[in-house]
Order: C-alpha cells, then structure tokens, then sequence
C-alpha cells in the first residue's frame, strides 16, 4: 500500500527510537490511512515531524549554553500547557543536581566520582550531560536560576490569563544566558 524504506525511517526519525512512540505512530497510521495508499507528505502532516516534544533535550541544551541548539529546539518544541509544572519541576530538579555536585566538588573535585556516589543514582545516559553542566554553573548562577524558576511559576500560578509556554521559554533562553556567563 505505498508504504517504503523512507517512510519507515520518518516513522522511526520521528520517535527518536522510542519504542511505545514508533507503536502509537503505527496505530495513528494504520487508522489513517485503512484502505488507501500510503503518502510520504500526507505521513509528514499526520507525523507533524517539526514538531519536537523532547523537552529534556532543550533543558539540556539550553543548561549547556548551547545557544544555536536551543534557539532550534525552542521552534521546535511544543510545549504544553498542561505540562508546565513538569517543566519548572524538571528544570527545578536538574538544578538542584547540580546545586548538590557543586556542593561536594569543595571536598572531592572528581566530578564523575561524586555523580557515581549521588541518592537517587543519575540515569547513566545523563552523566555526560550533568558532568558537562556541572562544569559550567557555580553557585551564584545557580542561585540566580533559582530565583528565575520561583518568579516565573509566581508568574504562571499567579496570572491565568498570561501565556504560560511563552514564560516556560523565556525561562529556557534566560539559563541558556546564564550558562554562558557562568
């Protein structure tokens, strides 16, 4: 039914390899396309493929200072409005991470060493990541990131009619600068 080897790697690109996404894309393709042939632009719309819903990825980059990554992530990404308090929470708890290895880098200054020794363990595909941002942010940037996490959800909790994901973004661009003075 016209479905090929690029269409299947859009499928996959899509998902970034994850597996309940590449079956929750297969179902919404099935569903859409039952008894008719398959397209490759009618795929892209049904897949909405610039759209990108890794926040992670962004938080990462943008705690990395990586300002063309996360200007690119940032149109990328479609944040939900359900979902900003999982992402002040995210970003809240990645800080607090690096808050705690700044902290004991002042006894041990072997980073890896002390990420191995962190309650709750650091999920191993994210040492890189954390090892990299803890060289990046000190403890008076990490100050100032909390400050800036606490007044934008006073912001969101306070005002319901603002627009939430313009905040969340803002926030984003605003570590995303102070990764890169610190």
């Amino acid at each position: 039914y016209g479905l090929t080897t690029q269409i299947i790697n859009l499928i996959i690109q899509s998902a970034g390899l994850d597996r309940i996404k590449i079956n929750n894309e297969i179902d919404k393709i099935t569903s859409y396309f039952q008894d008719k042939k398959i397209e490759q632009s009618k795929i892209e719309q049904l897949l909405n493929i610039k759209i990108n819903d890794d926040f992670n990825k962004l938080k990462d980059e943008a705690l990395n200072g990586n300002k063309t990554q996360t200007n690119t992530l940032l149109n990328e990404t479609v944040l939900n409005n359900e979902d900003n308090f999982y992402y002040l929470n995210s970003i809240n708890q990645r800080m607090n991470k690096l808050s705690t290895i700044n902290d004991m880098k002042k006894n041990n200054k072997n980073v890896e060493s002390i990420i191995a020794n962190l309650k709750p363990p650091i999920f191993w595909k994210d040492k890189p990541t954390i090892i990299q941002q803890s060289k990046i942010w000190n403890k008076q940037n990490i100050k100032i990131a909390f400050d800036k996490i606490y007044k934008t959800e006073l912001k969101i909790k306070s005002n319901s009619s603002i627009r939430k994901d313009l905040l969340i973004k803002n926030l984003i661009v605003d570590l995303c600068c102070a990764a890169n003075v610190a």
